[in-house]
C-alpha cells in the first residue's frame, strides 16, 4: 500500500501555504494540532479532507470536490472579492513494492517493462481548484510522475510519450493513465470527522434529494460503507430504492404502499437492514467495551426503515438502541452517547477498507468530561497501532499525549495576538494560519506560552498521588517530581514510597496538613538553596515535624551543599536538552522541566539523562530508601 509523507496546503482559506509531515509514524503515530480558538485548525483539517482521495460522505458537506457548491467558500477572505490563482492540496507519495508490481504487470500488457527504481522514487499529487475573478473554472488532479520504459527485449529506458487525442480515440491504450488509476485505487484515504455530524438526523434519507442536507448524505453514505464492509455486493440504491421504485411503478396504484408492506419484496428490504443492524451492534458496541474498558447496558444497535410518503416517497431509516427491555433514538441521547456513537461508527467501517485510512478530527470531544477524552485518547493510540494514521486538533490538556509531542504542530493565526495588550482577537490584518513543529515553536518563542499552553498544564498536572499507598515524599516542585521518576525508570529501581509535587518550598503547607490529617509517613525534601533551608525550619517549627521529616538536598550528600535539584543535572543532560530543543543557549528551568517530563512519559526513556546526572539522582533515591526502612 503506497503511504503519504507529506501534505500541504496552497492558498486554502486563510491558509498561504502550511506542511504537515506524515513520515514519522513509527515514533509517533498520531499528529496533534495544538492552537487557541480561532487560529486556523478547523480551516487545515478542512484543506486536508479535500485531498483526491478524500472521503466524498465527508468533504461533501463542505465546498469542493464533492460538494455541489462554487466553491467560493474555499478563496481566501480578504481576496474573495476577485481571486484569480489556484488553490492546491498535494500529498507527497512513495509506492510499495505492490504498486509497483502492479504497475509493471500493465506494461507488460503493452509489451513494455518499467524502470522499477524511476517509479519507485518519490512524487506529488496536487488537487487544483483554479480560479478567474472568484469563479472556479477548472478542478484537476496533477500527478506528477513520469515513467520509464523499454521494449521487453530493449536496454535503455526512455521517457514515456502519453498518445494523443486522436491515438487514444482510434483505441491506443494511455500507460500513464492506467497506472495513476490503479494507484489511486490504493493510495490511503483521508477521512474527516468535523464535530456537528454527532447532530444525527432523526431519518437519514436513504436516496439523493434536491435539498438533502450535508448531515444526512454523510450517514447515508455511511450506510452504504456499512454494507460494503460485509463483503456481499450489497447496494442502497439497487437493493433498496431501486426495490422500492420498481414496485411502485408496476403496481400503478394508489394502494401500492399498503400491498407494498404485505408483500415479499418488503421482507427483502428487511433482510437488508438485519444485516446493516448486525454490523453496527458488532463492530460499534464492541468497539464501545474496548475503548471503556467495561460492560455497558446496550444490547443492540437497531436500524429501522420506513417511506416517507410526504417526500416523493423517500425510503429513510432510523437507528435505535435498546438494552433488551427499552429502546432509545441515538438522536435524543445524551452529548456524550451520540459523539462516541458517531465516533466509533465512523471509524468502524473506514477501518475495513481494504486501504489505509487518515482519520481526522477537528477538536474531538471537546465538550465531554475529562475522563472521556482520556479514554478517546487511548483509542486513537489503539487505530494508529492498527495501522491507520490519527490527525486531530485541541486546545486542552485533557487531550495532550505527551507520548505525541514528537509529532505535534502548533498552530496560529498571525492576525490574532493573544499574548499582546489587545486579546480580543480583534484584527484588520489578513488571516494568515501558520503550522510549526512544536519543539521548534517552543525553541523560537519561549515566551509565548500561550500557544503551547494546553502542553505546560499536561506536563505540569499530576493527579494526587496520596491515594496510592504510604509512605511519601514531597518533593519542591514538579520539576523535581520528573526528575526522580525519570531516574527511577531508567534505574528500574523497587522504591518502598511514592513522590508527591509540591508547588514551591514555601508552599507546600496543604499537602503537609493532608499528609498529617491522614497520618501517614513522609519526608519533605526540599533545595539546599537559602529559600530551600529556611523554608525546612519553618516547616519544622510551625508543624511540629519529627527530626528528619523536612530536609534539604546538604543531608543526602555533603558535596550538594547549597545546591538546587536542577544544579544535579550535568553538562552531558544539558547538551542532551539543547540538542532536543534546538537551543543555542543554556536551557531555561521551564525547558529542563519540559524535557524532564517529556523523557518521563515516552515509551522509551533510555540515554534522557546523562550517567553522571542519573548518579546524582540515584543517590536521593537510595538515601530516601534508606529512611523508610523499619
Amino acid at each position: 500500500m503506497s503511504s503519504i509523507l507529506k501534505m500541504s496546503l496552497k492558498n486554502f482559506k486563510g491558509i498561504e501555504e502550511v506542511v504537515i509531515d506524515l513520515d514519522d509514524k513509527a515514533n509517533c503515530p498520531v499528529i496533534t494540532l495544538i492552537g487557541l480558538n480561532e487560529s486556523g485548525k478547523t480551516t487545515i483539517l478542512e484543506g486536508l479532507s479535500h485531498f483526491i482521495t478524500g472521503d466524498k460522505a465527508v468533504s461533501g458537506l463542505f465546498e469542493g470536490v464533492h460538494a455541489k457548491a462554487s466553491g467560493a467558500g474555499l478563496i481566501p477572505l480578504h481576496l474573495k472579492a476577485a481571486f484569480t490563482g489556484d488553490i492546491e492540496v498535494t500529498a507527497v507519495i512513495r509506492l510499495d513494492e505492490e504498486d509497483i508490481r502492479r504497475a509493471q504487470n500493465l506494461a507488460k500488457l503493452q509489451k513494455l517493462v518499467l524502470d522499477e527504481e524511476f517509479l519507485g522514487a518519490i512524487f506529488e499529487i496536487t488537487r487544483q481548484f483554479k480560479f478567474v475573478d472568484s469563479v472556479l473554472k477548472e478542478n484537476p488532479q496533477v500527478w506528477n510522475f513520469e515513467l520509464k520504459v523499454r521494449p521487453v527485449r530493449g536496454i535503455n529506458f526512455k521517457a514515456y510519450v502519453r498518445p494523443t487525442d486522436a491515438e487514444r480515440k482510434s483505441g491506443k491504450i494511455d500507460l500513464w493513465a492506467n497506472v495513476a488509476r490503479i494507484l489511486e485505487e490504493r493510495l490511503p484515504q483521508i477521512s474527516y470527522f468535523p464535530t456537528f455530524l454527532v447532530d444525527m438526523p432523526e431519518k437519514i434519507y436513504l436516496k439523493e434529494f434536491d435539498d438533502e442536507t450535508a448531515v444526512n448524505r454523510y450517514y447515508r453514505l455511511v450506510f452504504q460503507d456499512v454494507l460494503d464492509s460485509l463483503g456481499q455486493g450489497l447496494n442502497l440504491d439497487k437493493h433498496i430504492n431501486a426495490r422500492i421504485e420498481s414496485f411502485k411503478n408496476s403496481q400503478k396504484s394508489a394502494v401500492w404502499f399498503s400491498l407494498f408492506f404485505s408483500g415479499a419484496e418488503k421482507a427483502l428490504i428487511d433482510s437488508v437492514f438485519q444485516k446493516i443492524s448486525n454490523a453496527i451492534t458488532n463492530e460499534v458496541l464492541g468497539s464501545w467495551q474496548r475503548v471503556f474498558q467495561r460492560a455497558i447496558s446496550a444490547k443492540n444497535i437497531l436500524v429501522e426503515w420506513h417511506i416517507d410518503t410526504e417526500k416523493d416517497d423517500i425510503p429513510y431509516a432510523s437507528l435505535y438502541v435498546t438494552d433488551g427491555e427499552s429502546r432509545y433514538a441515538i438522536s435524543e441521547r445524551s452529548l456524550g452517547f451520540r459523539w462516541f456513537f458517531s465516533f466509533l461508527l465512523f471509524t468502524a467501517f473506514k477501518k475495513s477498507s481494504a486501504r489505509s485510512t487518515v482519520f481526522i478530527f477537528d477538536e474531538p470531544a471537546a465538550n465531554l468530561h475529562a475522563k472521556a477524552q482520556a479514554e478517546l485518547l487511548t483509542s486513537f493510540g489503539r487505530i494508529a497501532s492498527e495501522g491507520s494514521q490519527v490527525i486531530y486538533s485541541t486546545h486542552s490538556h485533557h487531550m495532550i499525549n505527551p507520548q505525541w509531542l514528537s509529532g505535534a504542530y502548533i498552530v496560529e493565526n498571525t492576525a490574532l495576538d493573544y499574548d499582546g495588550a489587545e486579546s480580543l482577537g480583534l484584527s484588520s490584518k489578513p488571516t494568515n494560519v501558520r503550522l510549526t513543529k512544536y519543539r521548534e515553536f517552543v525553541s523560537k518563542f519561549p515566551t509565548r506560552s500561550s500557544y503551547f499552553q494546553p502542553v505546560i498544564e499536561k506536563l505540569e498536572y499530576v493527579a494526587p498521588q496520596v491515594i496510592g499507598s504510604p509512605p511519601f515524599v514531597l518533593v519542591e516542585g514538579i520539576s523535581d517530581y520528573y526528575a526522580l521518576k525519570l531516574a527511577q525508570r531508567l534505574l528500574d529501581a523497587k522504591l518502598p514510597y511514592n513522590f508527591i509535587p509540591g508547588v514551591g518550598s514555601g508552599a507546600c503547607g496543604p499537602q503537609i496538613g493532608l499528609l498529617m490529617g491522614r497520618g501517614e509517613r513522609f519526608i519533605l525534601l526540599l533545595d539546599d538553596d537559602k529559600a530551600g533551608k529556611k523554608e525546612a525550619q519553618r516547616y519544622s517549627d510551625n508543624w511540629f515535624l519529627p527530626p528528619g521529616s523536612a530536609i534539604t538536598l546538604a543531608a543526602v550528600d555533603p558535596s550538594f551543599v547549597g545546591m538546587q535539584l536542577e544544579s544535579l543535572i550535568t553538562p552531558d543532560t544539558l547538551a542532551l536538552i539543547k540538542k532536543k530543543y534546538l537551543l543555542d543557549e543554556r536551557p531555561t528551568k521551564k525547558q529542563i522541566g519540559w524535557y524532564l517530563a517529556e523523557s518521563y512519559a515516552a515509551v522509551d526513556c533510555r540515554g534522557m539523562l546523562s550517567r553522571d546526572t542519573l548518579e546524582n539522582f540515584s543517590k536521593i533515591l537510595n538515601y530516601l530508601k534508606l529512611h523508610f526502612v523499619d
